[in-house]
């Protein structure tokens, strides 16, 4: 098992009157090496809590969060996160901030440009932040994470703020690049559609506080047809879930999305 996550529970406490907010209760999930999981579920499930365990920037208050056997403690080069918002260096060009994730020290530029060249910025690397779009900005994220060489790639709803058209092609250059690099990936998403286009398997968290309620396993194979009986019944059993999830736990109604929203 590439990670895992072992009874892990989350507390995150307000210091200004010492209540806690339970994150997180009672989670155990595996990780499998070669796999794409997606993480779904309503706002609030702790989609994200557990990603930010996985990667080391938070601590469990209760349990284990294992890396290739061993206790995660802290952020690792073998663990890459993509996050919501690229957060790029704006006064690095393009081919500097990739180069400033690239471990190895000889020959730091042709390994970033074989990078850039994989999400296809390659042109675009004297370019600075400011003059790229946003997908563009997520494929330099993407490359830079990319570059630290990681086992793991960890990526937080990527591309939950673009349109459909640069969502649905950053989609199909993530499942082309999991591919071809025999990476791991585990992939947070509220769109249902995005879940099952890209995963290997579905891991669907109910909210308040976040458990594993259900997880499915897609052996079907890629592209997929999101309009193929198959996968139109299993997409309305998860929105039967997600539904049932968010009832049970008193929360508003699971906005459904779907890959042209």
């Amino acid at each position: 098992m590439l990670a895992s996550l072992r009874n892990v529970s989350k507390v995150f406490t307000d210091p200004r009157n010492g209540r806690g907010l339970v994150a997180l209760n009672g989670i155990d999930l595996d990780v499998k090496e070669g796999e794409f999981l997606c993480l779904i579920g309503s706002s609030g499930c702790g989609k994200s809590t557990t990603l930010n365990l996985l990667a080391g920037f938070e601590s469990p208050t209760r349990g284990d969060v294992l890396f290739k056997g061993k206790k995660v403690i802290g952020p690792s080069p073998e663990r890459g996160v993509v996050f919501q918002e690229p957060s790029l260096y704006p006064w690095m060009s393009v081919l500097q901030n990739v180069m400033f994730s690239v471990q190895e020290k000889n020959g730091r530029e042709s390994l970033a440009m074989e990078y850039l060249k994989m999400v296809g910025l390659d042109g675009f690397a004297n370019s600075r932040p400011s003059d790229l779009s946003g997908g563009m900005k997520q494929r330099v994220a993407i490359a830079r994470a990319l570059a630290m060489g990681p086992d793991l790639l960890l990526m937080d709803e990527p591309f939950g703020s673009l349109d459909e058209q640069t969502r649905r092609k950053l989609d199909n250059d993530v499942l082309r690049l999991w591919k071809e690099g025999s990476k791991t990936v585990v992939f947070v998403t509220h769109n249902i559609d995005e879940a099952l286009m890209l995963g290997t398997r579905v891991v669907l968290m109910s909210a308040s506080p976040g458990r594993i309620e259900r997880e499915w396993v897609l052996d079907a194979d890629w592209p997929r047809d999101l309009s193929s009986p198959s996968m139109m019944s299993l997409r309305e059993e998860i929105i039967g879930m997600l539904q049932a999830c968010a009832c049970a736990n008193g929360a508003a109604p699971v906005q459904l999305l779907t890959i042209g929203d």
